[in-house]
Parts: C-alpha cells; sequence; structure tokens
C-alpha cells in the first residue's frame, strides 16, 4: 500500500531535554487540525531514527519528518539510504526543528516552533539539496561512513560536541555549546593536519579545526561558513589556523557573526572532495554528533536529496 499522500514523523521524545515527549502530542493535534495526515513513531535510543526511516521508506510512505534536534535529522537523513544508494528517490524530507542547536534551519532561514513548520508546509517550498557522506574511522577504529546535510569537521569541534553531549543542555543551545567551546579552548591543544581537495594538497602542518560545510552555521548559531550554500554542488573548506587559547577567545564573537573570515590565518577553499589525515588523535563532529575521528574522506552528492524550507 503506497502512502504517499501522508506525512511519517520520526519523533525523538529526548530532544530538547525531554520536552519533545511533554509537547508533541499538542503539535500533532495542531497538525491534523490544519489538515494533515500524519503517522509517527518515537524513536528509542541512538541510531533508531535511522532504521525508522529506512523501514518507513520501505513500507512506501514518501514524506518524511524529522522531529528533535540536529543529530535526529543526521539519523532521519542517513536513513534515506542503504548500501550507499537512496531507499526512494521521490521522497521528501521536511525539518520540525525541536532540540538545542537548530543549526540547519538558521540556513534555510525557518523560524523555530510549530508555527515556523506550519509555514513550511502551507508554503510548500521546497527543492534538491546536496548530501555530504564522510567516511571515518568509528569508535572501535572500523572504517564507517555517515551522511549530514549541515557541517562536519574535525578538530575542536570534535571535542566540545562531545563534551556538551556528556552534559544537560538545560541553558539551551546557544549558551550550552558557548560554554563547551570556552571549557574546549582551554584545554585542546592544536593538531598537526593534511587536507586534500579534490586532488590538491591546500595545507599541511598545525591547525586547530577544519570545517566541511555544506550548511553555514555550527554550535548553536556560529556563523562557521558564510557563504556556503546548500545545493551549489560545492563543500566550502574553512580552515582555523595554528591559533593560541588567548587568540580563540578574543575572537568568539566574530565566529557568532561570520565576520572571523577577515582573521589572518583563516583560509576558505571549495570543492567536491575533501581528504583530511591527522598525526594525533582528531574527534570528529557531524551535524552536532561525535561519531568517530580521523582520517576523513568526504564526498558530495549533488542535488540528491528534496528538502521543504
Amino acid at each position: 500500500m503506497l502512502r504517499n499522500d501522508r506525512w511519517f514523523a520520526v519523533v525523538n521524545p529526548q530532544s530538547a531535554n525531554g520536552n519533545t515527549r511533554k509537547r508533541w502530542p499538542e503539535y500533532l493535534n495542531r497538525l491534523r487540525a490544519d489538515g494533515y495526515q500524519i503517522d509517527f513513531e518515537y524513536t528509542t535510543e541512538p541510531g533508531d531514527a535511522t532504521q525508522v526511516t529506512q523501514r518507513i521508506l520501505k513500507e512506501g510512505y514518501t514524506h518524511i519528518i524529522a522531529v528533535g534536534g540536529d543529530g535526529t535529522m543526521n539519523e532521519v537523513v542517513n536513513g534515506f539510504f542503504s548500501n550507499g544508494q537512496l531507499i526512494n528517490t521521490e521522497a521528501e524530507l521536511a525539518i520540525f526543528s525541536h532540540g538545542t542547536g537548530g543549526d540547519l534551519i538558521r540556513t534555510l532561514q525557518i523560524t523555530r516552533g510549530i508555527e515556523g513548520f506550519l509555514e513550511v508546509l502551507r508554503k510548500g517550498q521546497k527543492r534538491l539539496i546536496d548530501v555530504g557522506e564522510v567516511h571515518f574511522l568509528d569508535e572501535n577504529l572500523l572504517q564507517t561512513n555517515r551522511y549530514f546535510l549541515n557541517v562536519a569537521d574535525v578538530g575542536l569541534g570534535g571535542e566540545t560536541v562531545a563534551r556538551v553531549n556528556k552534559q544537560s543542555k538545560l541553558l539551551g543551545g546557544k549558551l550550552s555549546f558557548l560554554i563547551g567551546s570556552v571549557i574546549s579552548i582551554l584545554s585542546y591543544r592544536n593538531k598537526v593536519m593534511s587536507c586534500e581537495i579534490d586532488g590538491e594538497l591546500i595545507f599541511e602542518g598545525r591547525l586547530n579545526s577544519i570545517m566541511v560545510a555544506n550548511g553555514r552555521y555550527i554550535g548553536g548559531g556560529m556563523m562557521i561558513a558564510p557563504h556556503a550554500e546548500l545545493d551549489d554542488g560545492l563543500f566550502d573548506v574553512v580552515c582555523l589556523g595554528d591559533f593560541s587559547t588567548l587568540m580563540l577567545l578574543r575572537h568568539i564573537p566574530k565566529l557568532y557573526k561570520g565576520t572571523h573570515l577577515e582573521i589572518p590565518g583563516v583560509t576558505v577553499h571549495r570543492g567536491s572532495s575533501v581528504i583530511i589525515k591527522t598525526l594525533e588523535k582528531a574527534l570528529l563532529d557531524i551535524d552536532g554528533e561525535q561519531p568517530g575521528q580521523a582520517p576523513l574522506k568526504f564526498s558530495l552528492h549533488p542535488k540528491a536529496l528534496c528538502l521543504w524550507g
């Protein structure tokens, strides 16, 4: 039975510090009152959203809603794929951001909350966007891969996300990540890395971080890649140089404004294939999750996913 006239919501009840479980029935009633036919399922553990999405796409659903934070969105996006291929090339994704980060909806310029999401559905605007893929080492040092829509980074960001995700985010996304960033900066040591883009070695030496961006924002509102576009077929690769702790702390406000590109030692490159190697252990951050570490190999799938908003 095809269900392409219905939406299926993959709901992470633990997102927003558990507030999503309390509010989802209210949101569901509101959506149904507006005429949308919606089925849903709660996720129960990390990785569950990927498995649920794969299953419901194979059952015939074509309109999927990711309800939760950026990590939930990332898991749902990974559920659109199986064995390296899209399960259904006609499937579409809408994002009801209800977590602490909300970085992808900043790029999409979607207002947070139920009213902003209803506006997305009412307008019916959708487009094909690029999907990033990264191969990396998981926690058991085994090769694996993951897809992403927003930003992946290696270095300080990976350590910050690992720290923040172990703690409560009751203070909200921006403040939680800001505090986590400051604490991480105080203890972090820059890594020796090499970065190759489209077959050309563009850097080799000690760096703070490398961001491989499809979207523009990370860390609860830092505009790390202000010129990135979701559908241009290219990553924006932002390299932060061998900065001291004091220099990083001094320039944090510029990260939120997107004016950090003017700082000497910050460089931006563009390409569709990126290889990053490190001499030391360097943690990977993908859409606010910390699933593994370098070495990393990135590739871009142009206009691979239909996204509402």
